[in-house]
């Protein structure tokens, strides 16, 4: 080797061994730092290293013992309910650790599922940061395209923390479809969409199950459900003119055939297996005879004005 040779050379391993050291200064460097704005101050909240690209160069080929770090340093951060107490904002960093984490390592599976929930939990338990949750996901997604897992988080995040449950019934839907999924899945779709107040598409789903599902007492539900949507029909309906008819005459009338007399039959007065409905002509009230054999399942009050306003349902049961 010639002299301008091992010069070169002595000075890339001088180059290397500088890099290499800088990066294992990441992890004492960090501890220093967070040690002694944790024993000092009202803000204990400082992170060195916040740029998730520049770790990962500092890592140089070491990602995943030093996302293995981050993922310790995100759940001390997360757990430390002390110190969260003292921050500004309790949980300003778990995102950027999150995403430090999983830019280290994009296949770190417990840092999309655990961390999504340690971001959609409504504070002092979360950070309350649940378009953050989804985003996370979303980025695990696309390096488990097959693990149901996550997108099964997804919905439960717009479920549970965001209250959208046609998206979560969506999300669901879509999560079925990944082999593997659980057979329950469309079931629980449907009735978070059904919640949700989408009519036809929660119709499209019951009678989907009560059509497909080989299991006795999902194909149950379905067909209660289905029959739980014509008996609100029919409740609403006869409540809604009731109250027109006490409107007009000061009173309730004294049986609902009065009012299909002057009205017809656009609801029925019987339920579908042909048990008259109770009426309480003091209130106004319709319900289901507590003898009927049907197993009425409450319908949300979303679908009211729906369903008054929609033509006779028939024929439900495909």
């Amino acid at each position: 080797m010639t002299a301008g040779a091992r010069k070169n050379h002595g000075h890339s391993r001088f180059v290397y061994a500088l890099c290499l050291l800088a990066a294992l200064l990441i992890q004492p460097t960090q501890r220093f730092i967070e040690a002694h704005s944790a024993g000092g101050g009202e803000n204990p909240d400082l992170l060195l290293f916040g740029s998730p690209k520049l770790v990962k160069k500092m890592a140089l080929g070491y990602d995943g013992l030093l996302a293995d770090f981050y993922w310790m340093r995100t759940i001390q951060y997360f757990g430390n309910f002390e110190e969260a107490d003292r921050r500004k904002e309790r949980y300003k960093n778990l995102n950027t650790l999150l995403d430090i984490t999983t830019t280290l390592d994009p296949y770190y599976l417990d840092a999309y599922r655990a961390g999504s929930f340690f971001l959609a939990g409504e504070e002092p338990l979360g950070a309350n940061q649940p378009e953050e949750a989804l985003t996370l996901l979303d980025k695990g997604f696309m390096y488990y395209p097959e693990e149901w897992g996550i997108l099964y988080d997804k919905g439960f995040v717009y479920y549970w923390y965001l209250q959208d449950f046609k998206e979560a019934g969506e999300t669901w839907l879509r999560t079925a479809e990944i082999p593997g999924a659980p057979e329950w899945l469309p079931s629980l779709a449907a009735a978070t969409i059904t919640r949700g107040g989408e009519f036809e598409l929660a119709v499209s789903l019951w009678q989907d199950r009560y059509l497909q599902s080989t299991r006795e007492n999902e194909k149950e539900t379905a067909k209660d459900r289905l029959v739980s949507f014509k008996v609100a029909q029919d409740i609403w309906g006869w409540q809604a003119l009731a109250e027109k008819y006490r409107e007009t005459h000061g009173a309730y009338p004294e049986t609902l055939q009065t009012l299909a007399a002057d009205h017809g039959l656009r609801y029925s007065l019987t339920d579908p297996l042909g048990m008259p409905y109770r009426y309480d002509p003091q209130t106004g009230e319709v319900a289901p005879d507590p003898e009927t054999e049907v197993n009425y399942l409450s319908v949300p009050d979303v679908y009211m004005d729906t369903l008054i306003e929609a033509a006779p349902l028939r024929d439900l049961l495909p």
